[in-house]
């Protein structure tokens, strides 16, 4: 007859294996993962928790890999122009941030700091390349996703950044036309003949 203490133990953790393996499967870089190739990353990703107003990625660093948040929220900052950094996004369960850094070693374009109390999964480089290493059909999957995220986000940036330019234009527009107005009310009337 089995223990009926150890049956809901044992239990609790493959339903806690489960909702991590499920989380993951909504995150878009690892999506495409069956429970045997998940099985193959689960060992290299690293729990944290975060206290609020803890800074989880500062900008400028070097960075070592992404995270994904499993719990609270994360505001992504830019060091603004004054003292007050601008915020960029607030990203909740499921949202991912810095991935970049696991293609590239270039410093961090952004902060990251915690809102509130948090939990995420960091995804280092280093893990990702030993992965590469030893699994390389499931490592190349990572690359492939990383790479397509990589490319959506570009194309959202120059998305926005083209709409950004194009009411800058109008806006310029605007104020030449309001100049020509005023300095033709104000200029002398022709002589009359």
């Amino acid at each position: 007859m089995a223990d009926p203490l150890w049956g809901r133990l044992f239990n609790r953790q493959s339903e806690k294996q489960e909702s991590l393996f499920e989380v993951l499967k909504r995150i878009p870089i690892f999506q495409d993962f069956n429970p045997r190739e998940f099985a193959k990353i689960e060992d290299i990703l690293h729990r944290r928790s975060f206290a609020s107003g803890e800074v989880i990625l500062r900008e400028g660093e070097m960075g070592v890999g992404m995270y994904i948040v499993l719990s609270g929220q994360v505001q992504i900052l830019h060091a603004g122009e004054g003292s007050k950094p601008i915020r960029l996004a607030t990203l909740g369960p499921g949202d991912f941030f810095g991935e970049q850094a696991l293609l590239d070693e270039s410093p961090r374009t952004a902060s990251a700091v915690a809102a509130e109390a948090c939990q995420a999964i960091g995804f280092f480089r280093p893990d990702m390349l030993e992965l590469i290493e030893r699994n390389p059909r499931t490592g190349l999957k990572v690359v492939m996703r990383l790479s397509q995220m990589i490319s959506i986000r570009l194309r959202q940036t120059n998305r926005l950044l083209k709409e950004a330019r194009e009411r800058t234009a109008a806006v310029e527009r605007q104020l030449e036309t309001r100049q020509e107005a005023a300095s033709g009310a104000g200029a002398p009337a022709p002589p009359s003949r």
